[in-house]
């Protein structure tokens, strides 16, 4: 058993736990802080959207989960790795039933499937989860800075990540100034910080076939046009109930408010409260933005969740086309 399989024994107990403490959490949440507004407002905002409202959030999420698959297949080929398209992308989708985990870190899972069903290296399954991220992270800064200098308070957020765009570029383009740089931090930083510094070069190593621009500009370019097909519609979904503000800066905040959420599971209450706050500011009435906030949810989070579910149901009562063994191998 290798260490990724031992990783999802350990997980198999947990990993719908996640799911149902926050279903639980969610549906409180949301209970009470509907309780705390308008219900006519509420139903009102409801039935402007309506159900074809919904299903064109939908689609436009949909668009989004298969857009950013392309990304991770397309960097597995890269890698010399040719899984199935098709059932790599049932693989990569079941990964979403798990995203309420802390950090998403359940989502890690689908490296396990990729190994088992593909026989995909685990390193490199890692390392192309690894560059997913870090290649939504620049693209998720540079649009959040749209609403950032909407707002004159909160320039100095925009200037900061803009710096850190900065810096992440730099470590891409020449990651021996980040190690370098790195290696002197280590030295001088608190402890938590000096584990992620002393980590760094470990990443650089095993994602060094990635971590190039030809790579990697590509990549957030493709999470840049994926990620904006969600924010476009929490745009035309904020537009349609009342919002005073142009389609970037809604998308800004749509993209300002799914980094707020990174410090809970899922992004569960902070992306809630964040969204709502500034589409408050932009003009919404409390209810119309209590609207905004939970269909825009349902239809990017809660949708994802059920095709993981899915997923996961499909791969394991549709066997592997390649049979593989414990360490998997062919």
């Amino acid at each position: 058993m290798n260490w990724l399989q031992a990783y999802d024994a350990g997980l198999r107990l947990n990993r719908f736990s996640f799911l149902v403490y926050s279903i639980v959490i969610a549906v409180l949440g949301y209970g009470i802080w509907a309780g705390m507004n308008d219900g006519e407002k509420i139903a009102e905002a409801v039935s402007r959207v309506g159900i074809s409202g919904l299903l064109f959030l939908c689609a436009l999420s949909i668009l989004n989960y298969f857009l950013r698959y392309l990304r991770w297949y397309f960097m597995l080929r890269h890698l010399g790795d040719k899984p199935a398209f098709g059932d790599g992308l049932v693989c990569y989708w079941a990964g979403f039933a798990l995203t309420t985990t802390p950090g998403k870190a359940g989502e890690t899972i689908r490296c396990l499937y990729f190994n088992t069903r593909h026989g995909i290296n685990n390193a490199h399954s890692l390392a192309v989860f690894l560059l997913d991220r870090l290649s939504d992270l620049v693209p998720a800064l540079l649009m959040s800075t749209a609403a950032l200098f909407y707002f004159p308070h909160l320039h100095w957020i925009g200037w900061s990540m803009l710096l850190l765009v900065i810096a992440v570029m730099l470590a891409i383009y020449k990651p021996i100034l980040f190690l370098s740089v790195s290696a002197r931090l280590e030295r001088v930083s608190p402890v938590l910080l000096r584990k992620f510094f002393q980590a760094a070069p470990k990443f650089f190593e095993k994602s060094a076939d990635l971590m190039s621009m030809k790579i990697f500009l590509p990549a957030s370019i493709l999470g840049l046009v994926s990620w904006s097909a969600e924010a476009y519609g929490f745009s035309w979904l904020a537009t349609l109930l009342g919002a005073q503000a142009d389609t970037l800066v809604l998308m800004g905040i749509f993209f300002l408010a799914m980094m707020a959420g990174v410090i809970t599971p899922g992004g569960l209450g902070g992306t809630e409260v964040v969204m709502a706050s500034l589409l408050m500011a932009v003009g919404l009435d409390a209810s119309a933005a209590f609207v905004v906030s939970l269909i825009c949810r349902v239809a990017t989070l809660w949708l994802s969740v059920v095709i993981g579910l899915m997923s996961m149901l499909w791969l394991q009562y549709k066997p592997p086309s390649v049979l593989l063994d414990n360490e998997g191998n062919t």
